[in-house]
C-alpha cells in the first residue's frame, strides 16, 4: 500500500492533469470562435447563409402564349441587411390538379416544381421600371389542350447555394388558347391625329369558346437618340418607358389625337378574346414607329387691307397693312411680301417675323402702285400659302 506522501503526489498529479485539460479545452473553444466567428475585428464572417426576404408582390398575366411574371427583387436579407450581391431567381409552376399551392415548411421545402431559373448575371436583363418582368413561354399545343387550366406560380431568390428565400406569394392565372396576332400595323401622320390601321383574320373559335372583344393599342415614346433609326428598324428603338395601354377599340383603325409634334412613338396592337369572365390578349403585333414631324402649315391669312398714307412735311409716304389674326395654337408670326407685278409674290419686307397682324411699309415711292401679300408661319417653320394680293397706289405730292 502507498504511504501518505505517495497518495498526496497522486492527488497533485490528478489536479494538474485536470487543470491542463480544462485549459486546452478553453483554448480550443477560443480558437474555434476565432476561426468560425470572425477573421479579424473589422472583417466579420457570416455565421449562417445570407437569405433574401421573400418576394411579396408577384403577379402574372397571360399575353399570347406567354405568362408574364412581374415582381420586385428583394434588396435586403432576413437579417434586415442590404444584399451585397444580385440574387438569382427560381421560378416554380404548378397546376392544382397535380400539386396544391406550395406551402412553406420549417425547412422551407415545398412540392412546387422548378420551371425556370434566372442566373444572377442575367437578372438585370429582365428589369423594367424597377421590377423584374419574366416571360414564361407556354407550348401552344398544351394551351389548346388545357384551355381553362389554372397555373400557380411562386418564386424564390437566393444569394447562397446553401439556402434560398422562402416562397413568394402564390399567384393563380387561368390560361386559354391565345388569339392570333394582329398583322400589317401601319401608322400614318395627319395634322390632327396619328392614324393606326391593321388587319386581323377571324378566329376559328371566336364564336364558340372565345368571342372577340376587339383590340388593345399600346404606345411608348422613343428616346430621341434612337428615333431616326427606329423609324426604319423598330428593333433599334430605345423606349423611354415600357409601352402602356392607350385605348381599346372594336374596329381595325384608331386615331391617336393625344400625340405631340416633334415626338417619336412606338405602337403595338393586341387582339382580345373573351373566355367567360376572363380576357386573353394575343402577342404583340409587329410594331409601327413614326415621328410626328409637323409638316402642316397654317392657313393663309385672310382679309388683307392696304391703305396709302400721303407724305406730309413732317413724314414720308407709307402704306398701312392689316389682316385678320390666325387662330392656330402654334402660330409663330407673319411675313409680308411686296411686288409691282400682279402675279408675282415679290420680296419679303420684314427681317423678323411679325407678331401682330399689322405692318407699315415706309419704303414706298410716291406715284407707284404695289401689290401686297401676307404669309403665316408656325413654330416648326412651316409657312402658309400667301394671302390674296391687294393693290394700292401711293399718291404723289
Amino acid at each position: 500500500m502507498p504511504g501518505p506522501r505517495s497518495a498526496a503526489s497522486i492527488i497533485r498529479i490528478s489536479v494538474s492533469l485536470f487543470i491542463d485539460a480544462a485549459y486546452k479545452s478553453a483554448l480550443l473553444t477560443t480558437f474555434g470562435a476565432w476561426l468560425f466567428g470572425c477573421a479579424s475585428p473589422d472583417l466579420p464572417t457570416a455565421r449562417h447563409p445570407v437569405v433574401p426576404v421573400p418576394v411579396s408582390d408577384l403577379s402574372a398575366r397571360q399575353v399570347g402564349d406567354t405568362v408574364i411574371l412581374t415582381f420586385t427583387l428583394p434588396a435586403t436579407s432576413t437579417d434586415q441587411q442590404p444584399l451585397a450581391d444580385m440574387p438569382s431567381v427560381e421560378i416554380y409552376r404548378n397546376t392544382p390538379q397535380t400539386t396544391p399551392i406550395p406551402k412553406r415548411t420549417a425547412k422551407n421545402r415545398s412540392t412546387a416544381r422548378l420551371s425556370d431559373t434566372i442566373p444572377s448575371q442575367t437578372v438585370e436583363h429582365y428589369q423594367k421600371n424597377g421590377r423584374i418582368e419574366f416571360p414564361d413561354k407556354l407550348d401552344r399545343r398544351e394551351l389548346a389542350e388545357e384551355s381553362g387550366t389554372d397555373l400557380i406560380y411562386t418564386v424564390r431568390t437566393r444569394v447562397s447555394q446553401a439556402k434560398a428565400s422562402a416562397d413568394s406569394n402564390a399567384v393563380d392565372v387561368r390560361i386559354y388558347p391565345a388569339p392570333a396576332p394582329v398583322q400589317g400595323l401601319r401608322a400614318t401622320l395627319t395634322e390632327t391625329a396619328l392614324v393606326l390601321d391593321w388587319s386581323a383574320a377571324q378566329e376559328a373559335h371566336s364564336t364558340s369558346t372565345g368571342p372577340a372583344r376587339g383590340f388593345r393599342i399600346y404606345r411608348a415614346e422613343v428616346d430621341p437618340a434612337t428615333a431616326e433609326g427606329a423609324v426604319f428598324a423598330p428593333s433599334q428603338a430605345k423606349l423611354i418607358a415600357p409601352p402602356e395601354l392607350l385605348a381599346q377599340t372594336t374596329t381595325t383603325e384608331y386615331r391617336d389625337t393625344t400625340f405631340q409634334f416633334g415626338h417619336t412613338y412606338f405602337y403595338s396592337v393586341r387582339r382580345v378574346l373573351q373566355f367567360g369572365a376572363a380576357t386573353v390578349e394575343s402577342a404583340d403585333s409587329a410594331p409601327a414607329v413614326l415621328t410626328a414631324k409637323d409638316i402642316f402649315p397654317p392657313a393663309a391669312p385672310q382679309d388683307l387691307e392696304a391703305v396709302s398714307v400721303t407724305a406730309t412735311n413732317g413724314s414720308s409716304a407709307s402704306v398701312e397693312l392689316t389682316w385678320s389674326i390666325n387662330t392656330e395654337p402654334d402660330l409663330a408670326g407673319y411675313n409680308v411680301y411686296r411686288s409691282e407685278q400682279a402675279g408675282m409674290p415679290g420680296q419679303k419686307l420684314n427681317s423678323e417675323l411679325l407678331l401682330a397682324p399689322t405692318f407699315r411699309d415706309m419704303s414706298v415711292v410716291t406715284g407707284r402702285s404695289y401689290f401686297y401679300r401676307v404669309g403665316a408661319v408656325d413654330q416648326s417653320g412651316n409657312e402658309s400659302a400667301l394671302s390674296s394680293a391687294v393693290e394700292t397706289r401711293v399718291p404723289g405730292p
